[in-house]
């Protein structure tokens, strides 16, 4: 039976880029920028991407991130799909995500053929997203 590793914790801030109302619901850019923090590593590492998110007709919101992990030599790629659901209040949203990744660090070789999970909360532009390892 798979189980669930922690990976990493990643903190940051969003900022909002409304692009418009688009054939599929509201499209909105949330570029962001913060840290992820490991005990595959040590320290923080930064992590910079966007979520580009189109929010649904039930007011939830599909995600489609990009982002990467660290800087040099010791980048990590990754890419995100998930939903996020609305909080009850304005400006909190909890993202799930299902998450793949692309590194040429040989340390972190192992996440070339791994997937994760992702789940987290946005509160007033504040993110904190744990990240989990899928095991088999």
């Amino acid at each position: 039976m798979p189980s669930l590793q922690p990976f990493c914790t990643i903190t940051g801030q969003l900022e909002m880029n409304v692009i418009g109302q688009a054939p599929g619901g509201m499209r909105i850019n949330f570029p962001f920028a913060g840290a992820a923090t490991s005990s595959h590593w040590a320290g923080e590492r930064p992590v910079v991407g966007t979520d580009y998110v189109t929010v649904r007709g039930d007011g939830h919101m599909d995600l489609d991130i990009h982002a990467v992990i660290g800087e040099g030599r010791q980048k990590v790629s990754y890419a995100a799909t998930g939903v996020s659901l609305v909080g009850e209040e304005r400006g909190v949203a909890y993202p799930r995500e299902l998450i793949t990744f692309q590194t040429a660090d040989d340390s972190l070789g192992f996440l070339n053929t791994a997937i994760a999970v992702g789940l987290g909360s946005v509160n007033q532009g504040t993110l904190t997203l744990e990240v989990y390892l899928v095991a088999d």
